[in-house]
């Protein structure tokens, strides 16, 4: 081989390898990164591998203890997951020993089903306890629970003792207490416990009774603990409405309206002008039956049209009972007035007998009064009553 050419593969050569080494080397970093790529996609992989796993497991525990069905199974296990059946049977375990009934335990799981994953030593049992040292029975215990399943998921020194003590405080009396208790909203009510007092005294200087705002706490605690400017707006829209503050209706008018808002209420006030009522009588029907205000418009439309067309009432008629929205179309007025009607056409109560007061007596006094008193001489007139026989000519006979 001529002298030359050795003497240029020669100079090539180092170059030659250094080139080979350097592709070698730049390469070597981009495994390495294609390798770090891939175990991350791994564990990313298996941790969605994981929560699927879970979820499944979530999906079956709840469809086997509870016989939930798929879909709701699967909405709940979207809020939560299982890891730890065991955990989860001793929530079970502690409740039933604290007399928890299956379907006080599902109503409660279907609310906050975070509670098969919480430790029921240091979580659960101390506000069990709790409940038990101020005085709630053994049968209240789950009624408790059970009607409040949120109090389940709240701090017992931060929210559920302050609470209970700011009420004793104001009530004294342990059985008010309870009632409190039982009556409160404790997702809201716990963050606003310094406005108690003063949204007390706003009342107080006001001239509302002291048993009145006690009965304010029994039935919707959580009203005095919202911010006590808006709850002095709010006493003071009521007094425009006309409402005597000493009566107990100022204190379920007070309820409703802060629950139905102000802009509710206009539209509410819009809906009975639609149906014939003036503003005045809307506010004279609300100072008798507050709860009117609460009610859908599907509610009132078709209670109101049912009482004008069906019953034969006057618009006048029915502002003097309001009560009547309060209770089931078809569960109530209807059935009772296809009651009524009967005994009108046989003649067995007087053609001017009250529908109104039929209406609102308790439903032993109805059946007594009309339903047993009359059985013998219309024998269908249970069947009327309950649905299973239509108005007809054959009643009649």
């Amino acid at each position: 081989m001529p002298n030359f050419l050795i003497a240029r593969l020669s100079l090539l050569q180092p170059c030659w390898r250094t080139t080979q080494l350097g592709f070698l080397h730049h390469n070597a970093s981009l495994i390495s990164c294609s390798f770090s790529s891939v175990a991350k996609l791994s564990q990313s992989n298996q941790l969605k591998k994981d929560r699927g796993q879970n979820f499944l497991f979530t999906v079956s525990y709840l469809m086997n203890k509870f016989g939930m069905s798929a879909e709701v199974a699967g909405k709940l296990s979207r809020r939560f997951e299982l890891k730890d059946p065991d955990k989860s049977d001793s929530v079970l375990s502690l409740l039933r020993s604290y007399e928890f009934s299956d379907a006080q335990i599902f109503k409660i799981v279907k609310c906050f089903p975070q509670v098969l994953a919480a430790n029921p030593e240091h979580n659960l049992l101390p506000k069990l306890r709790f409940a038990h040292s101020v005085g709630f029975s053994a049968s209240e215990i789950p009624e408790l629970f059970s009607s409040n399943p949120t109090l389940l998921s709240l701090s017992l020194e931060k929210r559920i003792t302050p609470h209970y003590e700011a009420l004793k405080r104001v009530v004294g009396d342990d059985c008010k207490v309870k009632k409190c208790l039982k009556n409160s909203r404790w997702n809201v009510c716990s963050y606003g416990l310094k406005n108690v007092v003063p949204n007390m005294k706003v009342l107080r200087d006001e001239g509302v009774p002291q048993s009145s705002v006690i009965t304010l706490l029994s039935r919707s605690a959580n009203v005095l603990f919202i911010d006590q400017s808006k709850f002095v707006e709010y006493v003071k829209f009521l007094k425009e409405t006309g409402i005597e503050h000493f009566k107990v209706t100022f204190i379920d008018a007070l309820i409703v309206v802060i629950k139905v808002g102000k802009s509710n209420w206009e539209l509410k006030l819009d809906i009975f002008e639609r149906l014939g009522w003036s503003r005045d009588v809307t506010l004279l029907a609300f100072s008798k039956c507050p709860h009117i205000m609460r009610y859908s418009e599907v509610k009132i439309t078709n209670t109101m049209k049912f009482c004008l067309d069906e019953i034969g009432f006057q618009l006048k008629d029915i502002a003097g009972c309001p009560t009547i929205f309060c209770y089931s179309l078809k569960q109530r007025i209807i059935p009772r007035w296809s009651v009524a009607k009967i005994l009108k056409m046989k003649g067995l109560i007087k053609a001017n007998m009250s529908i109104s007061s039929m209406m609102i007596m308790s439903e032993k006094k109805f059946r007594e009064n009309f339903l047993i008193k009359f059985q013998g001489s219309v024998p269908q007139l249970l069947e009327l009553y309950s649905g299973e026989l239509r108005p007809s000519s054959e009643v009649l006979l």
